[in-house]
């Protein structure tokens, strides 16, 4: 098949490309520079200049495609929220828009499980059919479901979409990409307490996204759409686990979110001045109040989807992480 990839260079989408083409596809990459394109053009990808936010730089590399996968978004602590509608709604729109009028085959949106605003606060898991939790947390939270709203305005138009919605995606390569940010902090000793501990994540193997979005490709259904969770842990399991595997000793004290953020606020002055990132985001704080608890059972039975677990993930995230340093 020819398929058209938007986010071709970030963490899931560069994955996603070299194995598409290891498969014999012929995949045409939408890149906004040369930059990080190296291990594209090795799997022999063919790159195509623009940018989401140019409708008209998508048209010729879209053109004649089977498939569009849209993984492009913004997704930045610092960025304003009119920012990431630009880039994470206005574009979506630019690709489902043009997508329908080129008449390609379908659309494959990988969007988020941020796209849901968190799951309940019980701690129960959250499905495919929950409605969001508002107000959203952050502003990459509210676009990415406002992105989506805007696909599938289009499906309801006639264009075929499917979507996913991956947690927290680890795993190598990349070990300032994805979720192994955190989990790198954790191997460094850089969390000196934890925040929001008892607060429940997804965390799904950057693998099995990749073999998720295959199957959704081969054999998923228009109109439906997939979570991708994994294992739905706290973030004091998560560290614990870091911790026994590693030999590395956990974060021993923790913070609700409220002290931290006041906190943060009392020692600004001195990230200020020192030029140094805080430990956590202000902007982020807010998401460590909701669980982020998904329940992928739709994917594992009509996929026949299995995610390795936490036990079998880790360590080999965290023995590259640690050769990376």
């Amino acid at each position: 098949m020819r398929i058209y990839v938007t986010g071709a260079t970030g963490y899931i989408g560069r994955a996603l490309c070299q194995r598409l083409a290891a498969a014999g596809h012929e995949v045409r990459a939408l890149v906004r520079s040369a930059a990080r394109t190296e291990p594209l053009t090795a799997a022999g990808v063919t790159l195509c200049p623009g940018d989401i936010t140019d409708r008209v730089s998508m048209r010729e590399g879209m053109s004649g495609a089977d498939w569009v996968i849209h993984g492009a978004a913004l997704l930045s602590a610092r960025a304003t929220l009119a920012e990431m509608r630009a880039v994470n709604v206005a574009g979506s729109e630019n690709v489902a828009s043009l997508a329908r009028k080129l008449g390609v085959g379908g659309l494959l949106s990988i969007a988020s499980m941020a796209a849901f605003g968190g799951s309940p606060e019980d701690g129960s898991p959250a499905t495919e059919e929950s409605p969001p939790r508002l107000p959203f947390p952050t502003p990459y939270s509210q676009t990415k479901h406002e992105g989506q709203r805007a696909i599938e305005a289009w499906a309801r138009q006639g264009l075929p979409v499917r979507t996913v919605y991956p947690g927290l995606v680890y795993g190598p390569p990349g070990k300032k990409e994805g979720a192994n940010v955190v989990l790198r902090q954790l191997l460094l000793g850089r969390f000196p307490v934890l925040v929001g501990a008892s607060r429940r994540s997804s965390w799904v193997f950057l693998d099995d996204v990749i073999e998720a979005l295959v199957a959704v490709l081969e054999r998923g259904a228009d109109g439906r759409g997939y979570l991708l969770a994994g294992e739905v842990v706290t973030t004091r399991e998560l560290a614990r686990q870091v911790a026994a595997i590693s030999g590395r000793p956990a974060p021993r004290r923790e913070l609700g979110v409220g002290t931290a953020r006041l906190l943060l606020a009392l020692t600004a002055p001195f990230w200020h001045l020192t030029g140094r990132k805080p430990p956590v985001p202000t902007a982020q704080l807010a998401s460590l109040t909701r669980h982020w608890a998904f329940d992928d059972r739709r994917a594992r039975e009509e996929l026949g989807w299995t995610p390795r677990p936490l036990a079998a993930g880790l360590p080999p995230t965290l023995a590259y992480l640690a050769r990376a340093e």
